[in-house]
């Protein structure tokens, strides 16, 4: 089985043909709604960038937060509750924890914010809010015991595959897309796309 690659777009893409990608992979991406508790990504266009993708088929869509280093985790959360207001069946969100604050270990910042948004945000079957990183960050960073556990993370790791525990694995940060007037980051899940339907859990709308 040829493995399901996704693409993972920001303002950075701002114009995205979701029915060219919908085409290509079945219908799966990753988005990002928000840097910090302040910065709405200037391409999620009041919620129309979610609300085009499902209109033009992407089934299983990722949505996250990137988590700043100079703010309280769950202040970042309850912003990011807020903007998504719900997630629909096939969403799942997501924590891009990249930036180290002291202590170095970053387990209770992590833990922090995924309690939070489960708390908030879920749906019946729902698995849970994941986590990405980079391979070395997990391991040097104190997030093992999430990679370990059952909750899925998506990790970033360029070009072998990374030694953490992972259901996504980001290989490239400039891969061309159909859909896609400019390169952007590739993640592949090994399976297919109901494989992955079912990791983000929940009944598969309609």
């Amino acid at each position: 089985m040829a493995p399901l690659n996704l693409p993972d777009v920001s303002e950075f893409q701002s114009d995205v043909d979701w029915k060219a990608i919908a085409a290509h992979n079945g219908g799966a991406a990753i988005i990002r709604a928000m840097y910090g508790s302040g910065h709405v990504d200037n391409a999620w266009y009041g919620g129309a960038r979610r609300k085009s993708a499902h209109e033009a088929g992407i089934h299983v869509l990722g949505i996250y937060q990137y988590l700043v280093a100079g703010e309280d985790p769950t202040a970042q959360a309850e912003a990011f509750v807020k903007l998504l207001g719900h997630l629909e069946p096939g969403e799942f969100a997501i924590l891009d924890l990249e930036e180290p604050v002291a202590p170095s270990d970053q387990l209770a910042r992590a833990t922090a914010w995924l309690e939070y948004v489960d708390h908030h945000l879920t749906y019946p079957g729902y698995n849970g809010a994941w986590l990405y990183s980079f391979d070395a960050f997990f391991s040097s960073h104190g997030l093992m015991p999430i990679a370990s556990s059952k909750r899925h993370t998506w990790v970033a790791s360029r070009p072998q595959p990374p030694k953490t525990p992972h259901t996504l694995w980001q290989n490239s940060d400039a891969t061309p897309w159909p859909g896609i007037p400019t390169a952007c980051d590739n993640s592949v899940y090994e399976g297919d796309l109901a494989g992955l339907r079912a990791a983000v859990g929940g009944k598969r709308a309609g």
